[in-house]
């Protein structure tokens, strides 16, 4: 009976202490991440183009891309920069396991954006393929 207590403590112990590690908490973490190529994953982004047709100048709107985490190491995103101010950009903070999805949002701003609009997210991840990926979206302002 001791024995499989004691089993059990240690997987407990060691389940949580592995969870801790796939959340990076600081900036040195995540340059740490980026550091250690021997732990980079692979990335296959499901969606890095978008359209968001039409809207009157002044709304708000969200474009969503995703992506899949094809390697074998947990996938992070360690940094996401939008390509102007309009632009505010969201992710998935938590490690991405293998062969789970996670998301880049950016949140456009139309305010004073008139006519064709063309905005890139750029995202680094610990990826071997793609660590540098550029998102683009696309869309229409009218201010009628």
């Amino acid at each position: 009976m001791k024995t499989v207590l004691y089993i059990s403590l240690l997987l407990f112990i060691f389940g949580c202490g592995s969870e801790q590690t796939l959340k990076p908490k600081s900036l040195s973490d995540l340059e740490k991440i980026m550091a250690d190529t021997t732990n980079y994953s692979n990335i296959h982004w499901i969606d890095s183009i978008a359209d968001f047709g039409t809207i009157k100048e002044g709304e708000v709107i969200e474009v969503k891309f995703r992506f899949k985490n094809i390697g074998n190491k947990p996938l992070y995103i360690t940094n996401v920069q939008a390509g102007c101010g309009c632009t505010s950009p969201d992710y998935s903070k938590e490690a991405i396991a293998p062969q789970q999805e996670g998301w880049v949002k950016g949140i456009f701003n139309s305010l004073n954006q008139v006519g064709t609009v063309s905005k890139q997210i750029k995202v680094i991840t610990n990826s071997k393929n793609f660590s540098e990926h550029t998102l683009y979206f696309t869309g229409t302002v009218n201010n009628n």
